[in-house]
C-alpha cells in the first residue's frame, strides 16, 4: 500500500539528518491520538492484528497511525511507535493489550501484506523539548480529578507524573474531546507554548 497523505497529517520535521530505520514494523490505523508516555487499551480480534501482537510482544512494538477514517485507502504519514506493557482477556474473551507511546515517527515505504497487515519503515520525529515550562495549577487539578473519577485511567497509569508539565499537557490533549486533526497540530516540537493557552481556554473557558 503506498504511503500517501490522509486527512490527519503532521508536517514533516525539518531535521538535517533524520535518523532512518531499516526496521519495518506493523502499522495499526486507529482513530486515536497517543503521544510519547501515553497509554491506551486496545481490543484485538482480527487475525492480522493478533499476528501483529505476537511479533510486537517480542520487543519490537508496532506503530499506531492516527487517522479519522481507518477504512481510508490513505495511510497517515506519521504515527506513534508503541510497546506492549500488559495483556488482559476481556469478559467476552477478547484479547486486550495496554500499549505505551515511545516516540513519534514518520512513515515511509509502507505496503500491505497478503494478509492485509500494513508494514512500514520509519524514522523518529522530534517532539516537545524537555524545557522548564509553567502551566496553570488548574491543569494538574483537572487531570487529578479525571484520575479519581475514572478507574480505567488510573489502571492504565500506575505511576502518573503529575510533576511534569509536558506529561500533564500530553495526557490532557489525549483525553480531551478535540478533533484529531486539531490535536495533530500540537505534535510539532515548537507547539507546546501554544498548547498551554489552548488547553486553558477549554478547561476554564477563558
Amino acid at each position: 500500500m503506498p504511503n500517501s497523505t490522509g486527512k490527519t497529517t503532521r508536517t514533516e520535521a525539518k531535521t538535517d539528518k533524520p535518523v532512518e530505520s531499516s526496521l519495518e514494523l506493523a502499522v495499526f490505523p486507529l482513530p486515536i491520538f497517543l503521544l510519547p508516555g501515553g497509554r491506551q487499551r486496545l481490543r484485538i480480534f482480527e487475525q492480522k492484528y493478533l499476528t501483529m501482537v505476537a511479533h510486537a510482544a517480542k520487543g519490537e512494538g508496532f506503530i499506531i497511525a492516527t487517522q479519522d477514517n481507518t477504512k481510508s485507502e490513505h495511510l497517515s504519514t506519521w504515527g506513534t511507535k508503541v510497546t506492549i506493557v500488559d495483556f488482559n482477556m476481556s469478559d467476552d474473551q477478547l484479547l486486550e493489550i495496554d500499549v505505551e507511546g515511545q516516540n513519534l515517527v514518520q512513515l515511509h515505504s509502507s505496503h500491505r501484506q497478503s494478509d492485509g497487515l500494513i508494514k512500514s519503515q520509519f524514522h523518529d520525529l522530534p517532539h516537545w523539548p524537555a524545557l522548564d515550562y509553567d502551566v496553570p495549577n488548574v491543569f494538574t487539578a483537572f487531570l487529578v480529578q479525571l484520575f479519581r473519577d475514572h478507574d480505567s485511567i488510573r489502571t492504565l497509569y500506575p505511576t502518573p507524573d503529575f510533576d511534569s508539565p509536558q506529561w500533564i499537557c500530553a495526557r490532557l490533549l489525549e483525553m480531551m474531546p478535540i478533533p484529531l486533526e486539531k490535536k495533530s497540530e500540537f505534535t510539532e516540537p515548537a507547539s507546546f507554548p501554544s498548547l498551554v493557552p489552548f488547553l486553558n481556554q477549554i478547561i476554564t473557558g477563558q
